[in-house]
C-alpha cells in the first residue's frame, strides 16, 4: 500500500483562494453547534485588502468579517453548558487586545493591563522632557542612552521616538507636555484551557501569553483574570503555548519561548520553570497527550522528544528544514502520529522515531491543522506558501502497518527464534506498573495532599455557607424549612414567587417573615417585607410579589448583554431573608439572579439615545 493511497484529495472551490496567514490564526469550530465543523482563517491579506477574519464551509468560503489589526491568534470555546447549547465565542487576538465575537459578531473587547515604564527609561525621559536639555547635542547623547536599553522592555513610544529623524524628535518634544508612565502590553500567544471536563463542547478559559513573559488565565463568563503568573524566573518570552488538563483540577501550560528554552507552568504556581534548552531556535511544539511527552522541532533540521520531566528521549535528523508541525491523533486505531512539513514540498507522518507515511504537496505546507472539518473527523488542512488552501481526509481504511495495528516486535532472546508480538495495550501496562512500584511513596503523598485540599475546600464552603446563612434547607432548633424562590417575565416589571414549606411531619411552624434585600438604585420591591402566617406540618405556601428594574434616562446597551460579558455583579442579584422572631440572624437565605429586561420591553427612545451615548464614548476611548 502506497502512502498517497491512505489520502483522499480534495477539490478546492472555483473561487481564487490567496491566503497569508500563521499557524496560529487557523481554527475548525462548530459554530452553528450543528456538528458541522467550520474552518476559520484569520488573515493577514495581501496589498491594499487589510486583514479578515475568513468562514471556509468544506472548501468554499462563505463570509468574512475585516478586523482592525493583524490577528496574532484565534481560539473558539464555550463559556456556559446551559441546554440548549450557546453559540460558541470566536477570540481573535490582537497587540494588546482580545476581541470576542458570538455569532460572528464583536461584542466584548478585552485589553491587558498596563505594565509600567522601566527607571532606568523613566530617568531619560524625564530629562527629554525638560526644556533646557532640548538641544541636538543633549538629544544625541539621551538618544544612546535609549538604546542601551533592550528592546523587550522598551516602550512603544520611545521606539517611535527613536525611529524619528533630529529635527521631527525636536518638534515631538515640544508638543509632548506630559511623562509617559506606563506601556501597553504585547500578545505573543493565545490558547484555551478547559476547565471542568474534557468534554468538546464544556466551558474553556481564554489563556493570553505577553511580550513581558506572563501567562495570565481569564474567567469564561467575566473576562478578568483568573491567575497570573511568570513564565520563568528570567526574562522569556512565550512564543507557542500548549495546555493540557483541566483548570479546576489540575493542568500544565507548556511553553516555547523565543530564547531556545522550553518552560512549564503547573496549577496554583505563581512562576513556572525551564524544562530543558535547545541548541537552535524552536520552531513548533506539540505535547502528546496519551504520556505527555514533548515533541519539538528546531532550525537546525531535528525533531526531538522530551518527557514531560524535560529528559530527552531521542532525536531524528531531518531530510530537509522543518517548517510547521500538526498532531494527527487517529482514535479509532489508537494512534497518534506527528505530521512535520518540510521545504522540499514533502508531510513526513511520524510514530515516535519511525517514519510511517509521506506526502508530497508540490509547495511548501507553512500551515497544517488536523481535524474535524464538516462531517469529517479526520481532515487535513494546509496552507501552503504560495497561499493555495488543500484538504486531505484520511480514508476509514487506512492502515499505518503493523505498528499501527497495536503490536511491537520485541527483542528475541536467542538468535533464530521469532520475535514475539506484544500488544500495546499490555506494554503499556507494565511500564505503567514498573513505574507505581518505583514512585509508590511520592504518589501516595501526591493524592493524599490532593486529598486534604479537597477536603479543606469542602469544609471552608460550608463554613461560608452556614455563616451567610446562604442555605435554602434550615435544620436546627426550630422545624426544617424550605424556601424556593422562582422568576418570570420579560421585564422590565418581573413576578417573583416565594414558595415557604414547612418539612416536618409533626410540627407546624409561626412567627415568620420574609425580608427583600436589593439595590435601590436598580430594583424596585412592592412587597419588600412579608410575614408568614402559620405553617401546617408538611404545608406550602407562596407569596407572589413584583419587582421592576430601574433604568437611567439614557439606558447604557451594555446592560443588556451583562451575562456575557460579566458587568452585573451585585447589580443583578436579590437577596431574600427568612427572618424568625427572637433571632438576631437570618435563619434562611437565597440569592436571586435576575435576569436581564428584554430591549423590546423599553421605549424606543431611550435605548436609541443610549446608544448614541455610547457610541460617542466608543469614539471617544478609540482616539484616546
Amino acid at each position: 500500500m502506497t502512502s498517497m493511497s491512505r489520502w483522499l484529495d480534495v477539490e478546492v472551490g472555483t473561487d481564487d483562494i490567496d491566503l497569508n496567514t500563521l499557524p496560529s490564526n487557523l481554527a475548525l469550530v462548530d459554530l452553528q453547534n450543528d456538528k458541522d465543523y467550520k474552518l476559520l482563517v484569520a488573515d493577514f491579506g495581501k496589498g491594499e485588502e487589510g486583514p479578515k477574519l475568513k468562514v471556509f464551509k468544506g472548501t468554499m468560503q462563505t463570509s468574512d468579517i475585516l478586523l482592525p489589526e493583524l490577528p496574532l491568534g484565534i481560539v473558539g470555546f464555550y463559556t456556559s453548558e446551559a441546554i440548549p447549547r450557546s453559540m460558541p465565542i470566536i477570540a481573535v487576538a490582537f497587540s494588546s487586545a482580545v476581541y470576542l465575537y458570538r455569532n460572528m459578531k464583536f461584542f466584548y473587547k478585552y485589553l491587558l493591563p498596563s505594565v509600567d515604564l522601566s527607571v532606568h527609561e523613566m530617568d531619560v525621559w524625564k530629562q527629554l522632557i525638560n526644556s533646557e536639555n532640548q538641544t541636538p547635542e543633549m538629544i544625541t547623547i539621551l538618544q544612546e542612552n535609549l538604546k542601551a536599553i533592550p528592546p523587550k522592555i522598551l516602550s512603544l513610544q520611545s521606539q517611535n521616538f527613536l525611529a524619528l529623524t533630529l529635527d521631527q524628535q525636536l518638534e515631538y518634544l515640544e508638543q509632548a507636555a506630559e511623562l509617559p508612565m506606563w506601556k501597553p502590553p504585547e500578545i505573543t500567544c493565545i490558547s484555551t484551557l478547559k476547565m471542568n471536563s474534557i468534554d468538546q463542547y464544556s466551558v474553556s478559559c481564554l489563556v493570553v501569553g505577553t511580550e513581558d513573559g506572563y501567562i495570565i488565565i481569564l474567567d469564561p463568563q467575566t473576562f478578568t483574570t483568573l491567575s497570573q503568573a511568570k513564565l520563568c524566573p528570567m526574562k522569556k518570552t512565550p512564543y507557542r503555548m500548549i495546555t493540557t488538563g483541566l483548570y479546576n483540577v489540575d493542568y500544565r501550560i507548556t511553553v516555547a519561548s523565543r530564547e531556545k528554552s522550553v518552560c512549564l507552568l503547573k496549577r496554583e504556581s505563581t512562576e513556572g520553570r525551564i524544562l530543558f534548552n535547545t541548541e537552535e531556535h524552536i520552531i513548533s511544539i506539540e505535547v502528546i497527550t496519551a504520556d505527555e511527552s514533548i515533541i519539538v522541532i528546531c532550525t537546525d533540521n531535528t525533531m526531538s522528544c522530551y518527557t514531560k520531566k524535560g529528559k530527552k528521549q531521542w532525536c531524528v535528523n531531518l531530510e530537509h528544514r522543518p517548517i510547521s508541525m500538526t498532531l494527527v491523533p487517529v482514535l479509532h486505531l489508537g494512534v497518534t502520529l506527528v505530521g512535520v512539513a518540510l521545504t522540499s514540498g514533502h508531510v513526513h507522518f511520524y510514530e515516535g522515531k519511525a517514519r510511517l507515511d509521506t506526502l508530497f504537496v508540490r509547495d511548501v505546507a507553512s500551515v497544517m491543522r488536523f481535524g474535524r472539518l464538516g462531517q469529517e473527523e479526520h481532515v487535513l488542512i494546509v496552507v501552503t506558501g504560495s497561499g493555495n488552501l488543500m484538504l486531505k481526509i484520511l480514508k476509514r481504511t487506512a492502515d499505518f502497518n503493523s505498528s499501527a495495528a497495536g503490536v511491537e516486535p520485541a527483542p528475541s532472546a536467542a538468535a533464530g527464534h521469532k520475535p514475539w508480538l506484544i500488544p500495546k495495550k499490555s506494554k503499556l501496562f507494565l511500564e505503567q506498573s514498573a513505574r507505581e512500584r518505583e514512585n509508590a511513596v511520592p504518589m501516595h503523598e501526591a493524592f493524599q495532599l490532593e486529598l486534604n485540599r479537597l477536603r479543606l475546600l469542602a469544609t471552608r464552603t460550608l463554613l461560608d455557607a452556614h455563616a451567610k446563612s446562604e442555605n435554602f434547607m434550615g435544620v436546627g432548633a426550630m422545624e426544617p424549612i424550605g424556601l424556593t424562590a422562582e422568576v418570570e417575565g420579560l421585564g422590565p416589571v418581573f413576578r417573583v414567587t416565594l414558595f415557604v414549606e414547612n418539612k416536618s411531619k409533626e410540627r407546624a411552624v409561626a412567627g415568620l417573615a420574609v425580608l427583600f434585600h436589593a439595590h435601590t438604585a436598580h430594583y424596585r420591591v412592592t412587597n419588600p417585607y412579608i410575614k408568614v402566617p402559620l405553617i401546617s406540618p408538611g404545608g406550602k405556601l407562596k407569596f407572589p410579589t413584583k419587582i421592576e428594574e430601574v433604568f437611567e434616562e439614557n439606558i447604557n446597551p451594555d446592560v443588556f448583554f451583562r451575562p456575557v460579558t460579566g458587568q452585573a455583579g451585585d447589580r443583578a442579584l436579590v437577596k431574600v431573608l427568612l427572618l424568625k422572631e427572637d433571632r438576631k440572624r437570618p435563619v434562611l437565605a437565597a440569592t436571586v439572579q435576575m435576569p436581564p429586561t428584554d430591549p423590546m420591553m423599553l421605549p424606543f427612545e431611550k435605548i436609541q439615545s443610549g446608544y448614541q451615548n455610547n457610541a460617542v464614548d466608543w469614539e471617544i476611548e478609540r482616539k484616546n
